[in-house]
């Protein structure tokens, strides 16, 4: 797989990461059977990278992800690389969420739970989605 940013095409180094996934109600009371979970490069555009879908206990498969070192990322030392990646999660009664900026590291699982708001039944928005940006630091 290559990844490219900006002009310049990077190979991945041999390694991978890996992002595990819950998806439970808002009071973390009940696993989501049945979710879909989309992970997404992180370019200029959201680029499907692949989906998968919850189990009984709200469980994604764990994905492994490739790790690029990106020069262009001043922050990034090429000794500790990471490849940012996105999240989306949709369950029918609920509204979506979208996570963006996951630093995903070679040979370590990142885990979320995500906790997913049903929408009221006389909600005017129906389809809005949640949005969280965790910022880099």
């Amino acid at each position: 797989m290559i990844i490219k940013y900006a002009n310049n095409l990077i190979t991945p180094i041999s390694e991978s990461g890996f992002i595990k996934v819950r998806v439970i109600t808002e009071l973390g009371a009940i696993p989501l059977e049945g979710s879909t979970v989309t992970i997404y490069a992180s370019l200029n555009e959201l680029v499907p990278i692949e989906t998968v879908t919850t189990d009984e206990n709200g469980n994604a498969p764990i994905l492994k992800i490739p790790v690029a070192y990106n020069p262009e990322v001043t922050e990034m030392n090429p000794n500790y690389p990471y490849t940012d990646y996105n999240i989306r999660v949709l369950h029918e009664g609920y509204y979506p969420i979208l996570i963006y900026n996951i630093q995903v590291f070679p040979n370590i699982t990142t885990d979320f739970i995500v906790n997913m708001t049903r929408i009221p039944f006389n909600a005017p928005y129906p389809r809005r989605e949640r949005t969280i940006t965790i910022p880099r630091t």
